[in-house]
C-alpha cells in the first residue's frame, strides 16, 4: 500500500524526470504529454492527501499545495532554473484552470519579464508588450520577435535607427526585426549577437534554419573559431550532411561526445545517428549524404516537416515548426545560395 511519503517521493521523481525529458534526444511529443498527465494526476493526489506544512516536501510541491504558486514573485524566489519556474507556473495554471493572464496581471518589475516571456503566447504577448517595453526594453524586443508581433515592427525599427541602445539591445533589435520580416544577412546577425555576448542557442538555431546553404557553412566555420559547442549545435541544425564526417569525429571525443551525438540525431534521426556512429560503413551502408537540408533524416518538405512535428524529439520538432514558419512568412530564401 502506498504511503503518503511514497506519494510525495513518487511525485518528486516525476517532476525531476519532466525537467530532463524536454531536452532528451529520444522523447517524442506524445511521450511528453503522457508524462505530463501522470505528473498532473500525481500532484492532484498530493493536494488531496498531503499537508503543505510538511517540512519534508520539496519546495516546488509545497508552493503548489499551499497555493502560493499563484504569486509570480513566489515562483521567482524558488532556487531553480527559469525553465523549471515556467513548468511550475504551467502546472499551477492547469490545476486551477487559469489563463496565463493571471500572472501577467502581477507584472510590475523587470526581473519578472523573462518568466512571462516563457509563458506568453502571441495574444498574451500583444497584451503585455507596452508594459514590458516600459519596464524592460530588451525583454520587450525579444518578445516582439519571438511572438511575431508585426504591429510593433515600426517601433523596433525606430529604436534600431536611433542607435542609442546598448550593444546587446541593438543586436536583439536587428534579430527581432529579422524575425518580423526584415531582410538581413544571417552571418552578420550571428556575429553581432555573439560580439554583444548575447547569442543564445535558440537564436542560432533559428538563423541556421533560415539561412541559405552557403551562409549556413559560413556560420559554422566562424563559430568553429570561437565556440566549438555552439559550432556543433549549428552543424546539427544546419541540416548539411557535409558536416557528418566532422560530427562523427567529434562524437568520438569525450569532451564533445554528447553535443555531437545530439547534433547527429537532430540531422539524421536517432536510429540512423546511432548506426553511423557504431558502424558507419557496416552492411554496405554509407554515411548518408544529401544536398538537401535534413531534419530527422528527411528532406525538408511540408509532409516530412508535419510528420517530424508530430513524432520528432523536441529539437527536431522545433526545427520543423521553425521551417514551416519560415516558409509561411518568407523570412529567408530558405535553401537558395
Amino acid at each position: 500500500m502506498q504511503t503518503f511519503t511514497d506519494l510525495a517521493e513518487r511525485t518528486h521523481v516525476l517532476w525531476l524526470q519532466r525537467l530532463s525529458l524536454a531536452s532528451s534526444d529520444y522523447i517524442t511529443l506524445s511521450q511528453l504529454q503522457q508524462h505530463d498527465y501522470r505528473l498532473l494526476q500525481s500532484v492532484r493526489l498530493c493536494q488531496r492527501y498531503l499537508d503543505s506544512r510538511d517540512p519534508e516536501l520539496p519546495p516546488w510541491l509545497r508552493v503548489l499545495l499551499d497555493n502560493s504558486a499563484a504569486k509570480l514573485d513566489t515562483l521567482l524566489s524558488l532556487p531553480m532554473p527559469l525553465s523549471a519556474q515556467a513548468l511550475l507556473a504551467a502546472i499551477w495554471l492547469a490545476l486551477q484552470q487559469q489563463p496565463t493572464a493571471h500572472y501577467v496581471q502581477q507584472y510590475h518589475r523587470a526581473d519578472q519579464s523573462q518568466l512571462l516571456c516563457l509563458l506568453a503566447n502571441k495574444a498574451v504577448a500583444a497584451n503585455m508588450y507596452q508594459t514590458m517595453q516600459a519596464l524592460d526594453l530588451r525583454s520587450a524586443v525579444q518578445l516582439a520577435g519571438h511572438c511575431g508581433l508585426t504591429e510593433q515592427r515600426a517601433v523596433l525599427q525606430r529604436l534600431a535607427d536611433a542607435q542609442q541602445q546598448s550593444a546587446a539591445i541593438q543586436a536583439e533589435l536587428q534579430y527581432s526585426l529579422y524575425l518580423l520580416g526584415q531582410k538581413s544577412d544571417e552571418v552578420y546577425l550571428v556575429q553581432q549577437l555573439q560580439h554583444a555576448e548575447c547569442l543564445t542557442p535558440r537564436q542560432l538555431q533559428l538563423l541556421l534554419l533560415a539561412a541559405p546553404a552557403k551562409r549556413k557553412v559560413q556560420i559554422v566555420n566562424a563559430l568553429g573559431q570561437t565556440d566549438i559547442s555552439l559550432a556543433i549545435n549549428a552543424m546539427g541544425f544546419s541540416g548539411q550532411s557535409k558536416f557528418l564526417p566532422l560530427l562523427l569525429d567529434l562524437a568520438r571525443q569525450p569532451a564533445h561526445q554528447a553535443a555531437a551525438h545530439s547534433a547527429l540525431i537532430t540531422m539524421l534521426g536517432s536510429l540512423t545517428a546511432d548506426i553511423v556512429q557504431r558502424e558507419p560503413q557496416a552492411a554496405g551502408m554509407p554515411i548518408p549524404v544529401s544536398e538537401q537540408h535534413l531534419v530527422a533524416g528527411r528532406a525538408v518538405t511540408d509532409l516530412n516537416l508535419a510528420e517530424t512535428w508530430t513524432n520528432g524529439n523536441q529539437y527536431q520538432r522545433f526545427a520543423a515548426a521553425a521551417l514551416l514558419g519560415i516558409k509561411a512568412t518568407g523570412i529567408s530564401a530558405g535553401g537558395a545560395e
